[in-house]
């Protein structure tokens, strides 16, 4: 089967889309990765982690459940030659480790393509605010890519409103738990296949979320990346998609970013 991420829709794995978000949500928020102890959960094969040591981080510590891809980071690491020192990968739940560490272990979260994955997406903000004593840098789909989800989106949501995703809303929905290259946890079978579940929060629930954590919370601009205005319903359909330019899913608010900072040290 060709392998086709290097030109999805969403997040491509290439050069453009990973320099884009390596400058965006790490670059740019250099004060608080430069001797920093970071971790990265969901870190995959510690590619953000690796952009984090980069930059100067002090100690990077990544997080995932498929043991496969903590294995090609450590893998990938060692063939550059980076010192064993600086970094940590461990193959664990994200909730276990996160419950299971000290206030303010760590001074930066980096949470990319994790919060929509967790049956508790609150629950993990709240475990974050806990264990982070700088920032938390958050990049996640809202409910607007529920809308969009799958071929046939158009035909299961076409009366879906602006004023809908708009709201304080949590939209469900299904996925295929077997992804190219990680397994989803929490599967179940349904009608032949195993599935799991994604939560998608819109951009105002996650804000009022913020605000009952007390996080300051600042939404981060992709403007330098963005080639045109875009609406989500401009991603409905298959050709839609395939048209797009990696920045649209920013530029309709499919997905937010933001650098969030416990009361103790706002962002100001």
């Amino acid at each position: 089967m060709e392998d086709s991420r290097a030109r999805r829709w969403a997040i491509p794995y290439h050069y453009e889309c990973l320099n884009g978000r390596v400058d965006t949500l790490l670059a740019r928020h250099v004060n608080v990765i430069r001797d920093c102890r970071v971790l990265d959960l969901a870190s995959h094969m510690g590619t953000l982690s690796y952009a984090a040591l980069q930059l100067g981080a002090h100690h990077v510590h990544g997080v995932d459940t498929e043991e496969a891809m903590v294995r090609k980071g450590e893998d990938l690491f060692s063939r550059v030659q980076v010192s064993p020192d600086s970094y940590r990968f461990e193959v664990k739940d994200v909730f276990d480790f996160l419950e299971k560490c000290e206030p303010d272990s760590f001074d930066t979260i980096l949470c990319f393509g994790l919060l929509y994955y967790v049956m508790e997406p609150f629950r993990l903000l709240e475990l974050m605010a806990r264990v982070t004593r700088k920032c938390i840098l958050l990049d996640t789909f809202t409910a607007r890519y529920a809308a969009l989800q799958g071929k046939d989106a158009l035909q299961y949501y076409p009366n879906v409103s602006d004023e809908a995703l708009d709201l304080p809303v949590l939209l469900t929905s299904l996925t295929q738990s077997e992804k190219k290259d990680y397994r989803l946890p929490n599967a179940f079978p349904y009608k032949g296949k195993q599935l799991t579940l994604t939560n998608f929060p819109s951009r105002a629930l996650l804000e009022i979320w913020f605000q009952i954590l007390g996080l300051d919370f600042r939404f981060l601009e992709w403007d330098d990346y963005i080639q045109k205005p875009c609406h989500w319903r401009d991603l409905w359909t298959p050709e839609q998609k395939q048209a797009c330019h990696w920045a649209d899913v920013y530029a309709s608010e499919v997905r937010v970013s933001y650098r969030l900072a416990p009361p103790s040290d706002p962002i100001g």
